[in-house]
């Protein structure tokens, strides 16, 4: 899960240190990240984790989901190669726009941001958590940040910052029509640092699979550098389809030195006895 800091300038003739960089392979690959990041991604509830029915407390609820505008078709959307995924993002910026989450066991409201993917280079892997032992092909976050804190930048800043909808897609042979738009979008963004305005627009619940009163919970992180543990995890027990075809759209990406963008996924991460949650609202 991708979110980015900027950094400005201290006195006009200061500048701060540079990040280290990160990648998904070599010197800047996740096996390092608690090394080069050691300030969060060595933290002891790091995401994403394997998520297990029969090891999980099981709990039920009547706290439903309450989805503001999760049917309403925006103006206008915009898709990023950010280099290390495909990220979409309405383009307004008033918060009370915007749609948002709460009941599901959430606690509070959380205004969406903006939702990204993770793939592997074959479909047996690429989803970040796997569910009773499988990977799936992909993985789609839906990033949140509480709405009281009024923005993704300072929400990072507090422990209940985020909520993020993890939805899994499985590989298949035939083409996902709710992705369509997303994936002739894809086309137009080829290389790291491309922006492209999508041309038809569609209403966040056509990503949510059909059943969404299932779902694992618990406490995590960001799932790349720098790793903050700021995440109130929801990952959905049933998938969305994807096509193979559908698929190698995502996986002619290129990213940073003209790789192309694929496994970029981070590994699971210890769980260190942290309370994994399989919910079921009724």
């Amino acid at each position: 899960m991708y979110i980015y800091f900027h950094y400005y300038l201290l006195a006009p003739t200061t500048a701060p240190p540079a990040a280290p960089s990160w990648s998904y392979e070599g010197e800047g690959g996740p096996e390092n990240w608690a090394t080069l990041f050691p300030n969060y991604c060595a933290g002891s509830s790091q995401s994403p984790i394997a998520l297990n029915g029969l090891e999980a407390t099981i709990k039920s609820s009547s706290d439903a989901w309450v989805l503001d505008k999760y049917d309403t078709v925006p103006d206008d959307l915009k898709i990023e190669n950010n280099g290390h995924s495909a990220k979409v993002a309405w383009t307004i910026t008033d918060v009370a726009e915007l749609p948002s989450i709460s009941g599901g066991e959430l606690g509070g409201q959380y205004t969406f941001a903006q939702f990204h993917f993770h793939w592997g280079s074959v479909s047996t892997q690429g989803s970040e958590h796997t569910l009773n032992g499988v990977a799936y092909a992909a993985e789609l976050h839906l990033v949140h940040f509480k709405t009281e804190y009024g923005s993704l930048t300072e929400a990072v800043a507090h422990d209940d910052g985020l909520a993020v909808l993890g939805i899994m897609l499985l590989g298949g042979l035939v083409d996902n029509p709710s992705l369509t738009p997303i994936i002739e979008g894809l086309a137009t963004i080829p290389n790291s640092g491309d922006e492209e305005h999508l041309a038809t627009m569609f209403p966040l619940q056509d990503l949510l699979p059909p059943d969404t009163n299932t779902f694992y919970r618990y406490s995590g992180s960001l799932t790349t550098p720098t790793c903050n543990e700021v995440v109130t995890w929801t990952v959905f027990r049933e998938p969305i389809s994807i096509s193979e075809n559908q698929l190698e759209e995502f996986r002619k990406l290129l990213g940073d030195h003209d790789h192309h963008i694929e496994d970029n996924y981070r590994p699971v991460q210890p769980i260190n006895g942290r309370t994994v949650e399989k919910i079921t609202l009724s």
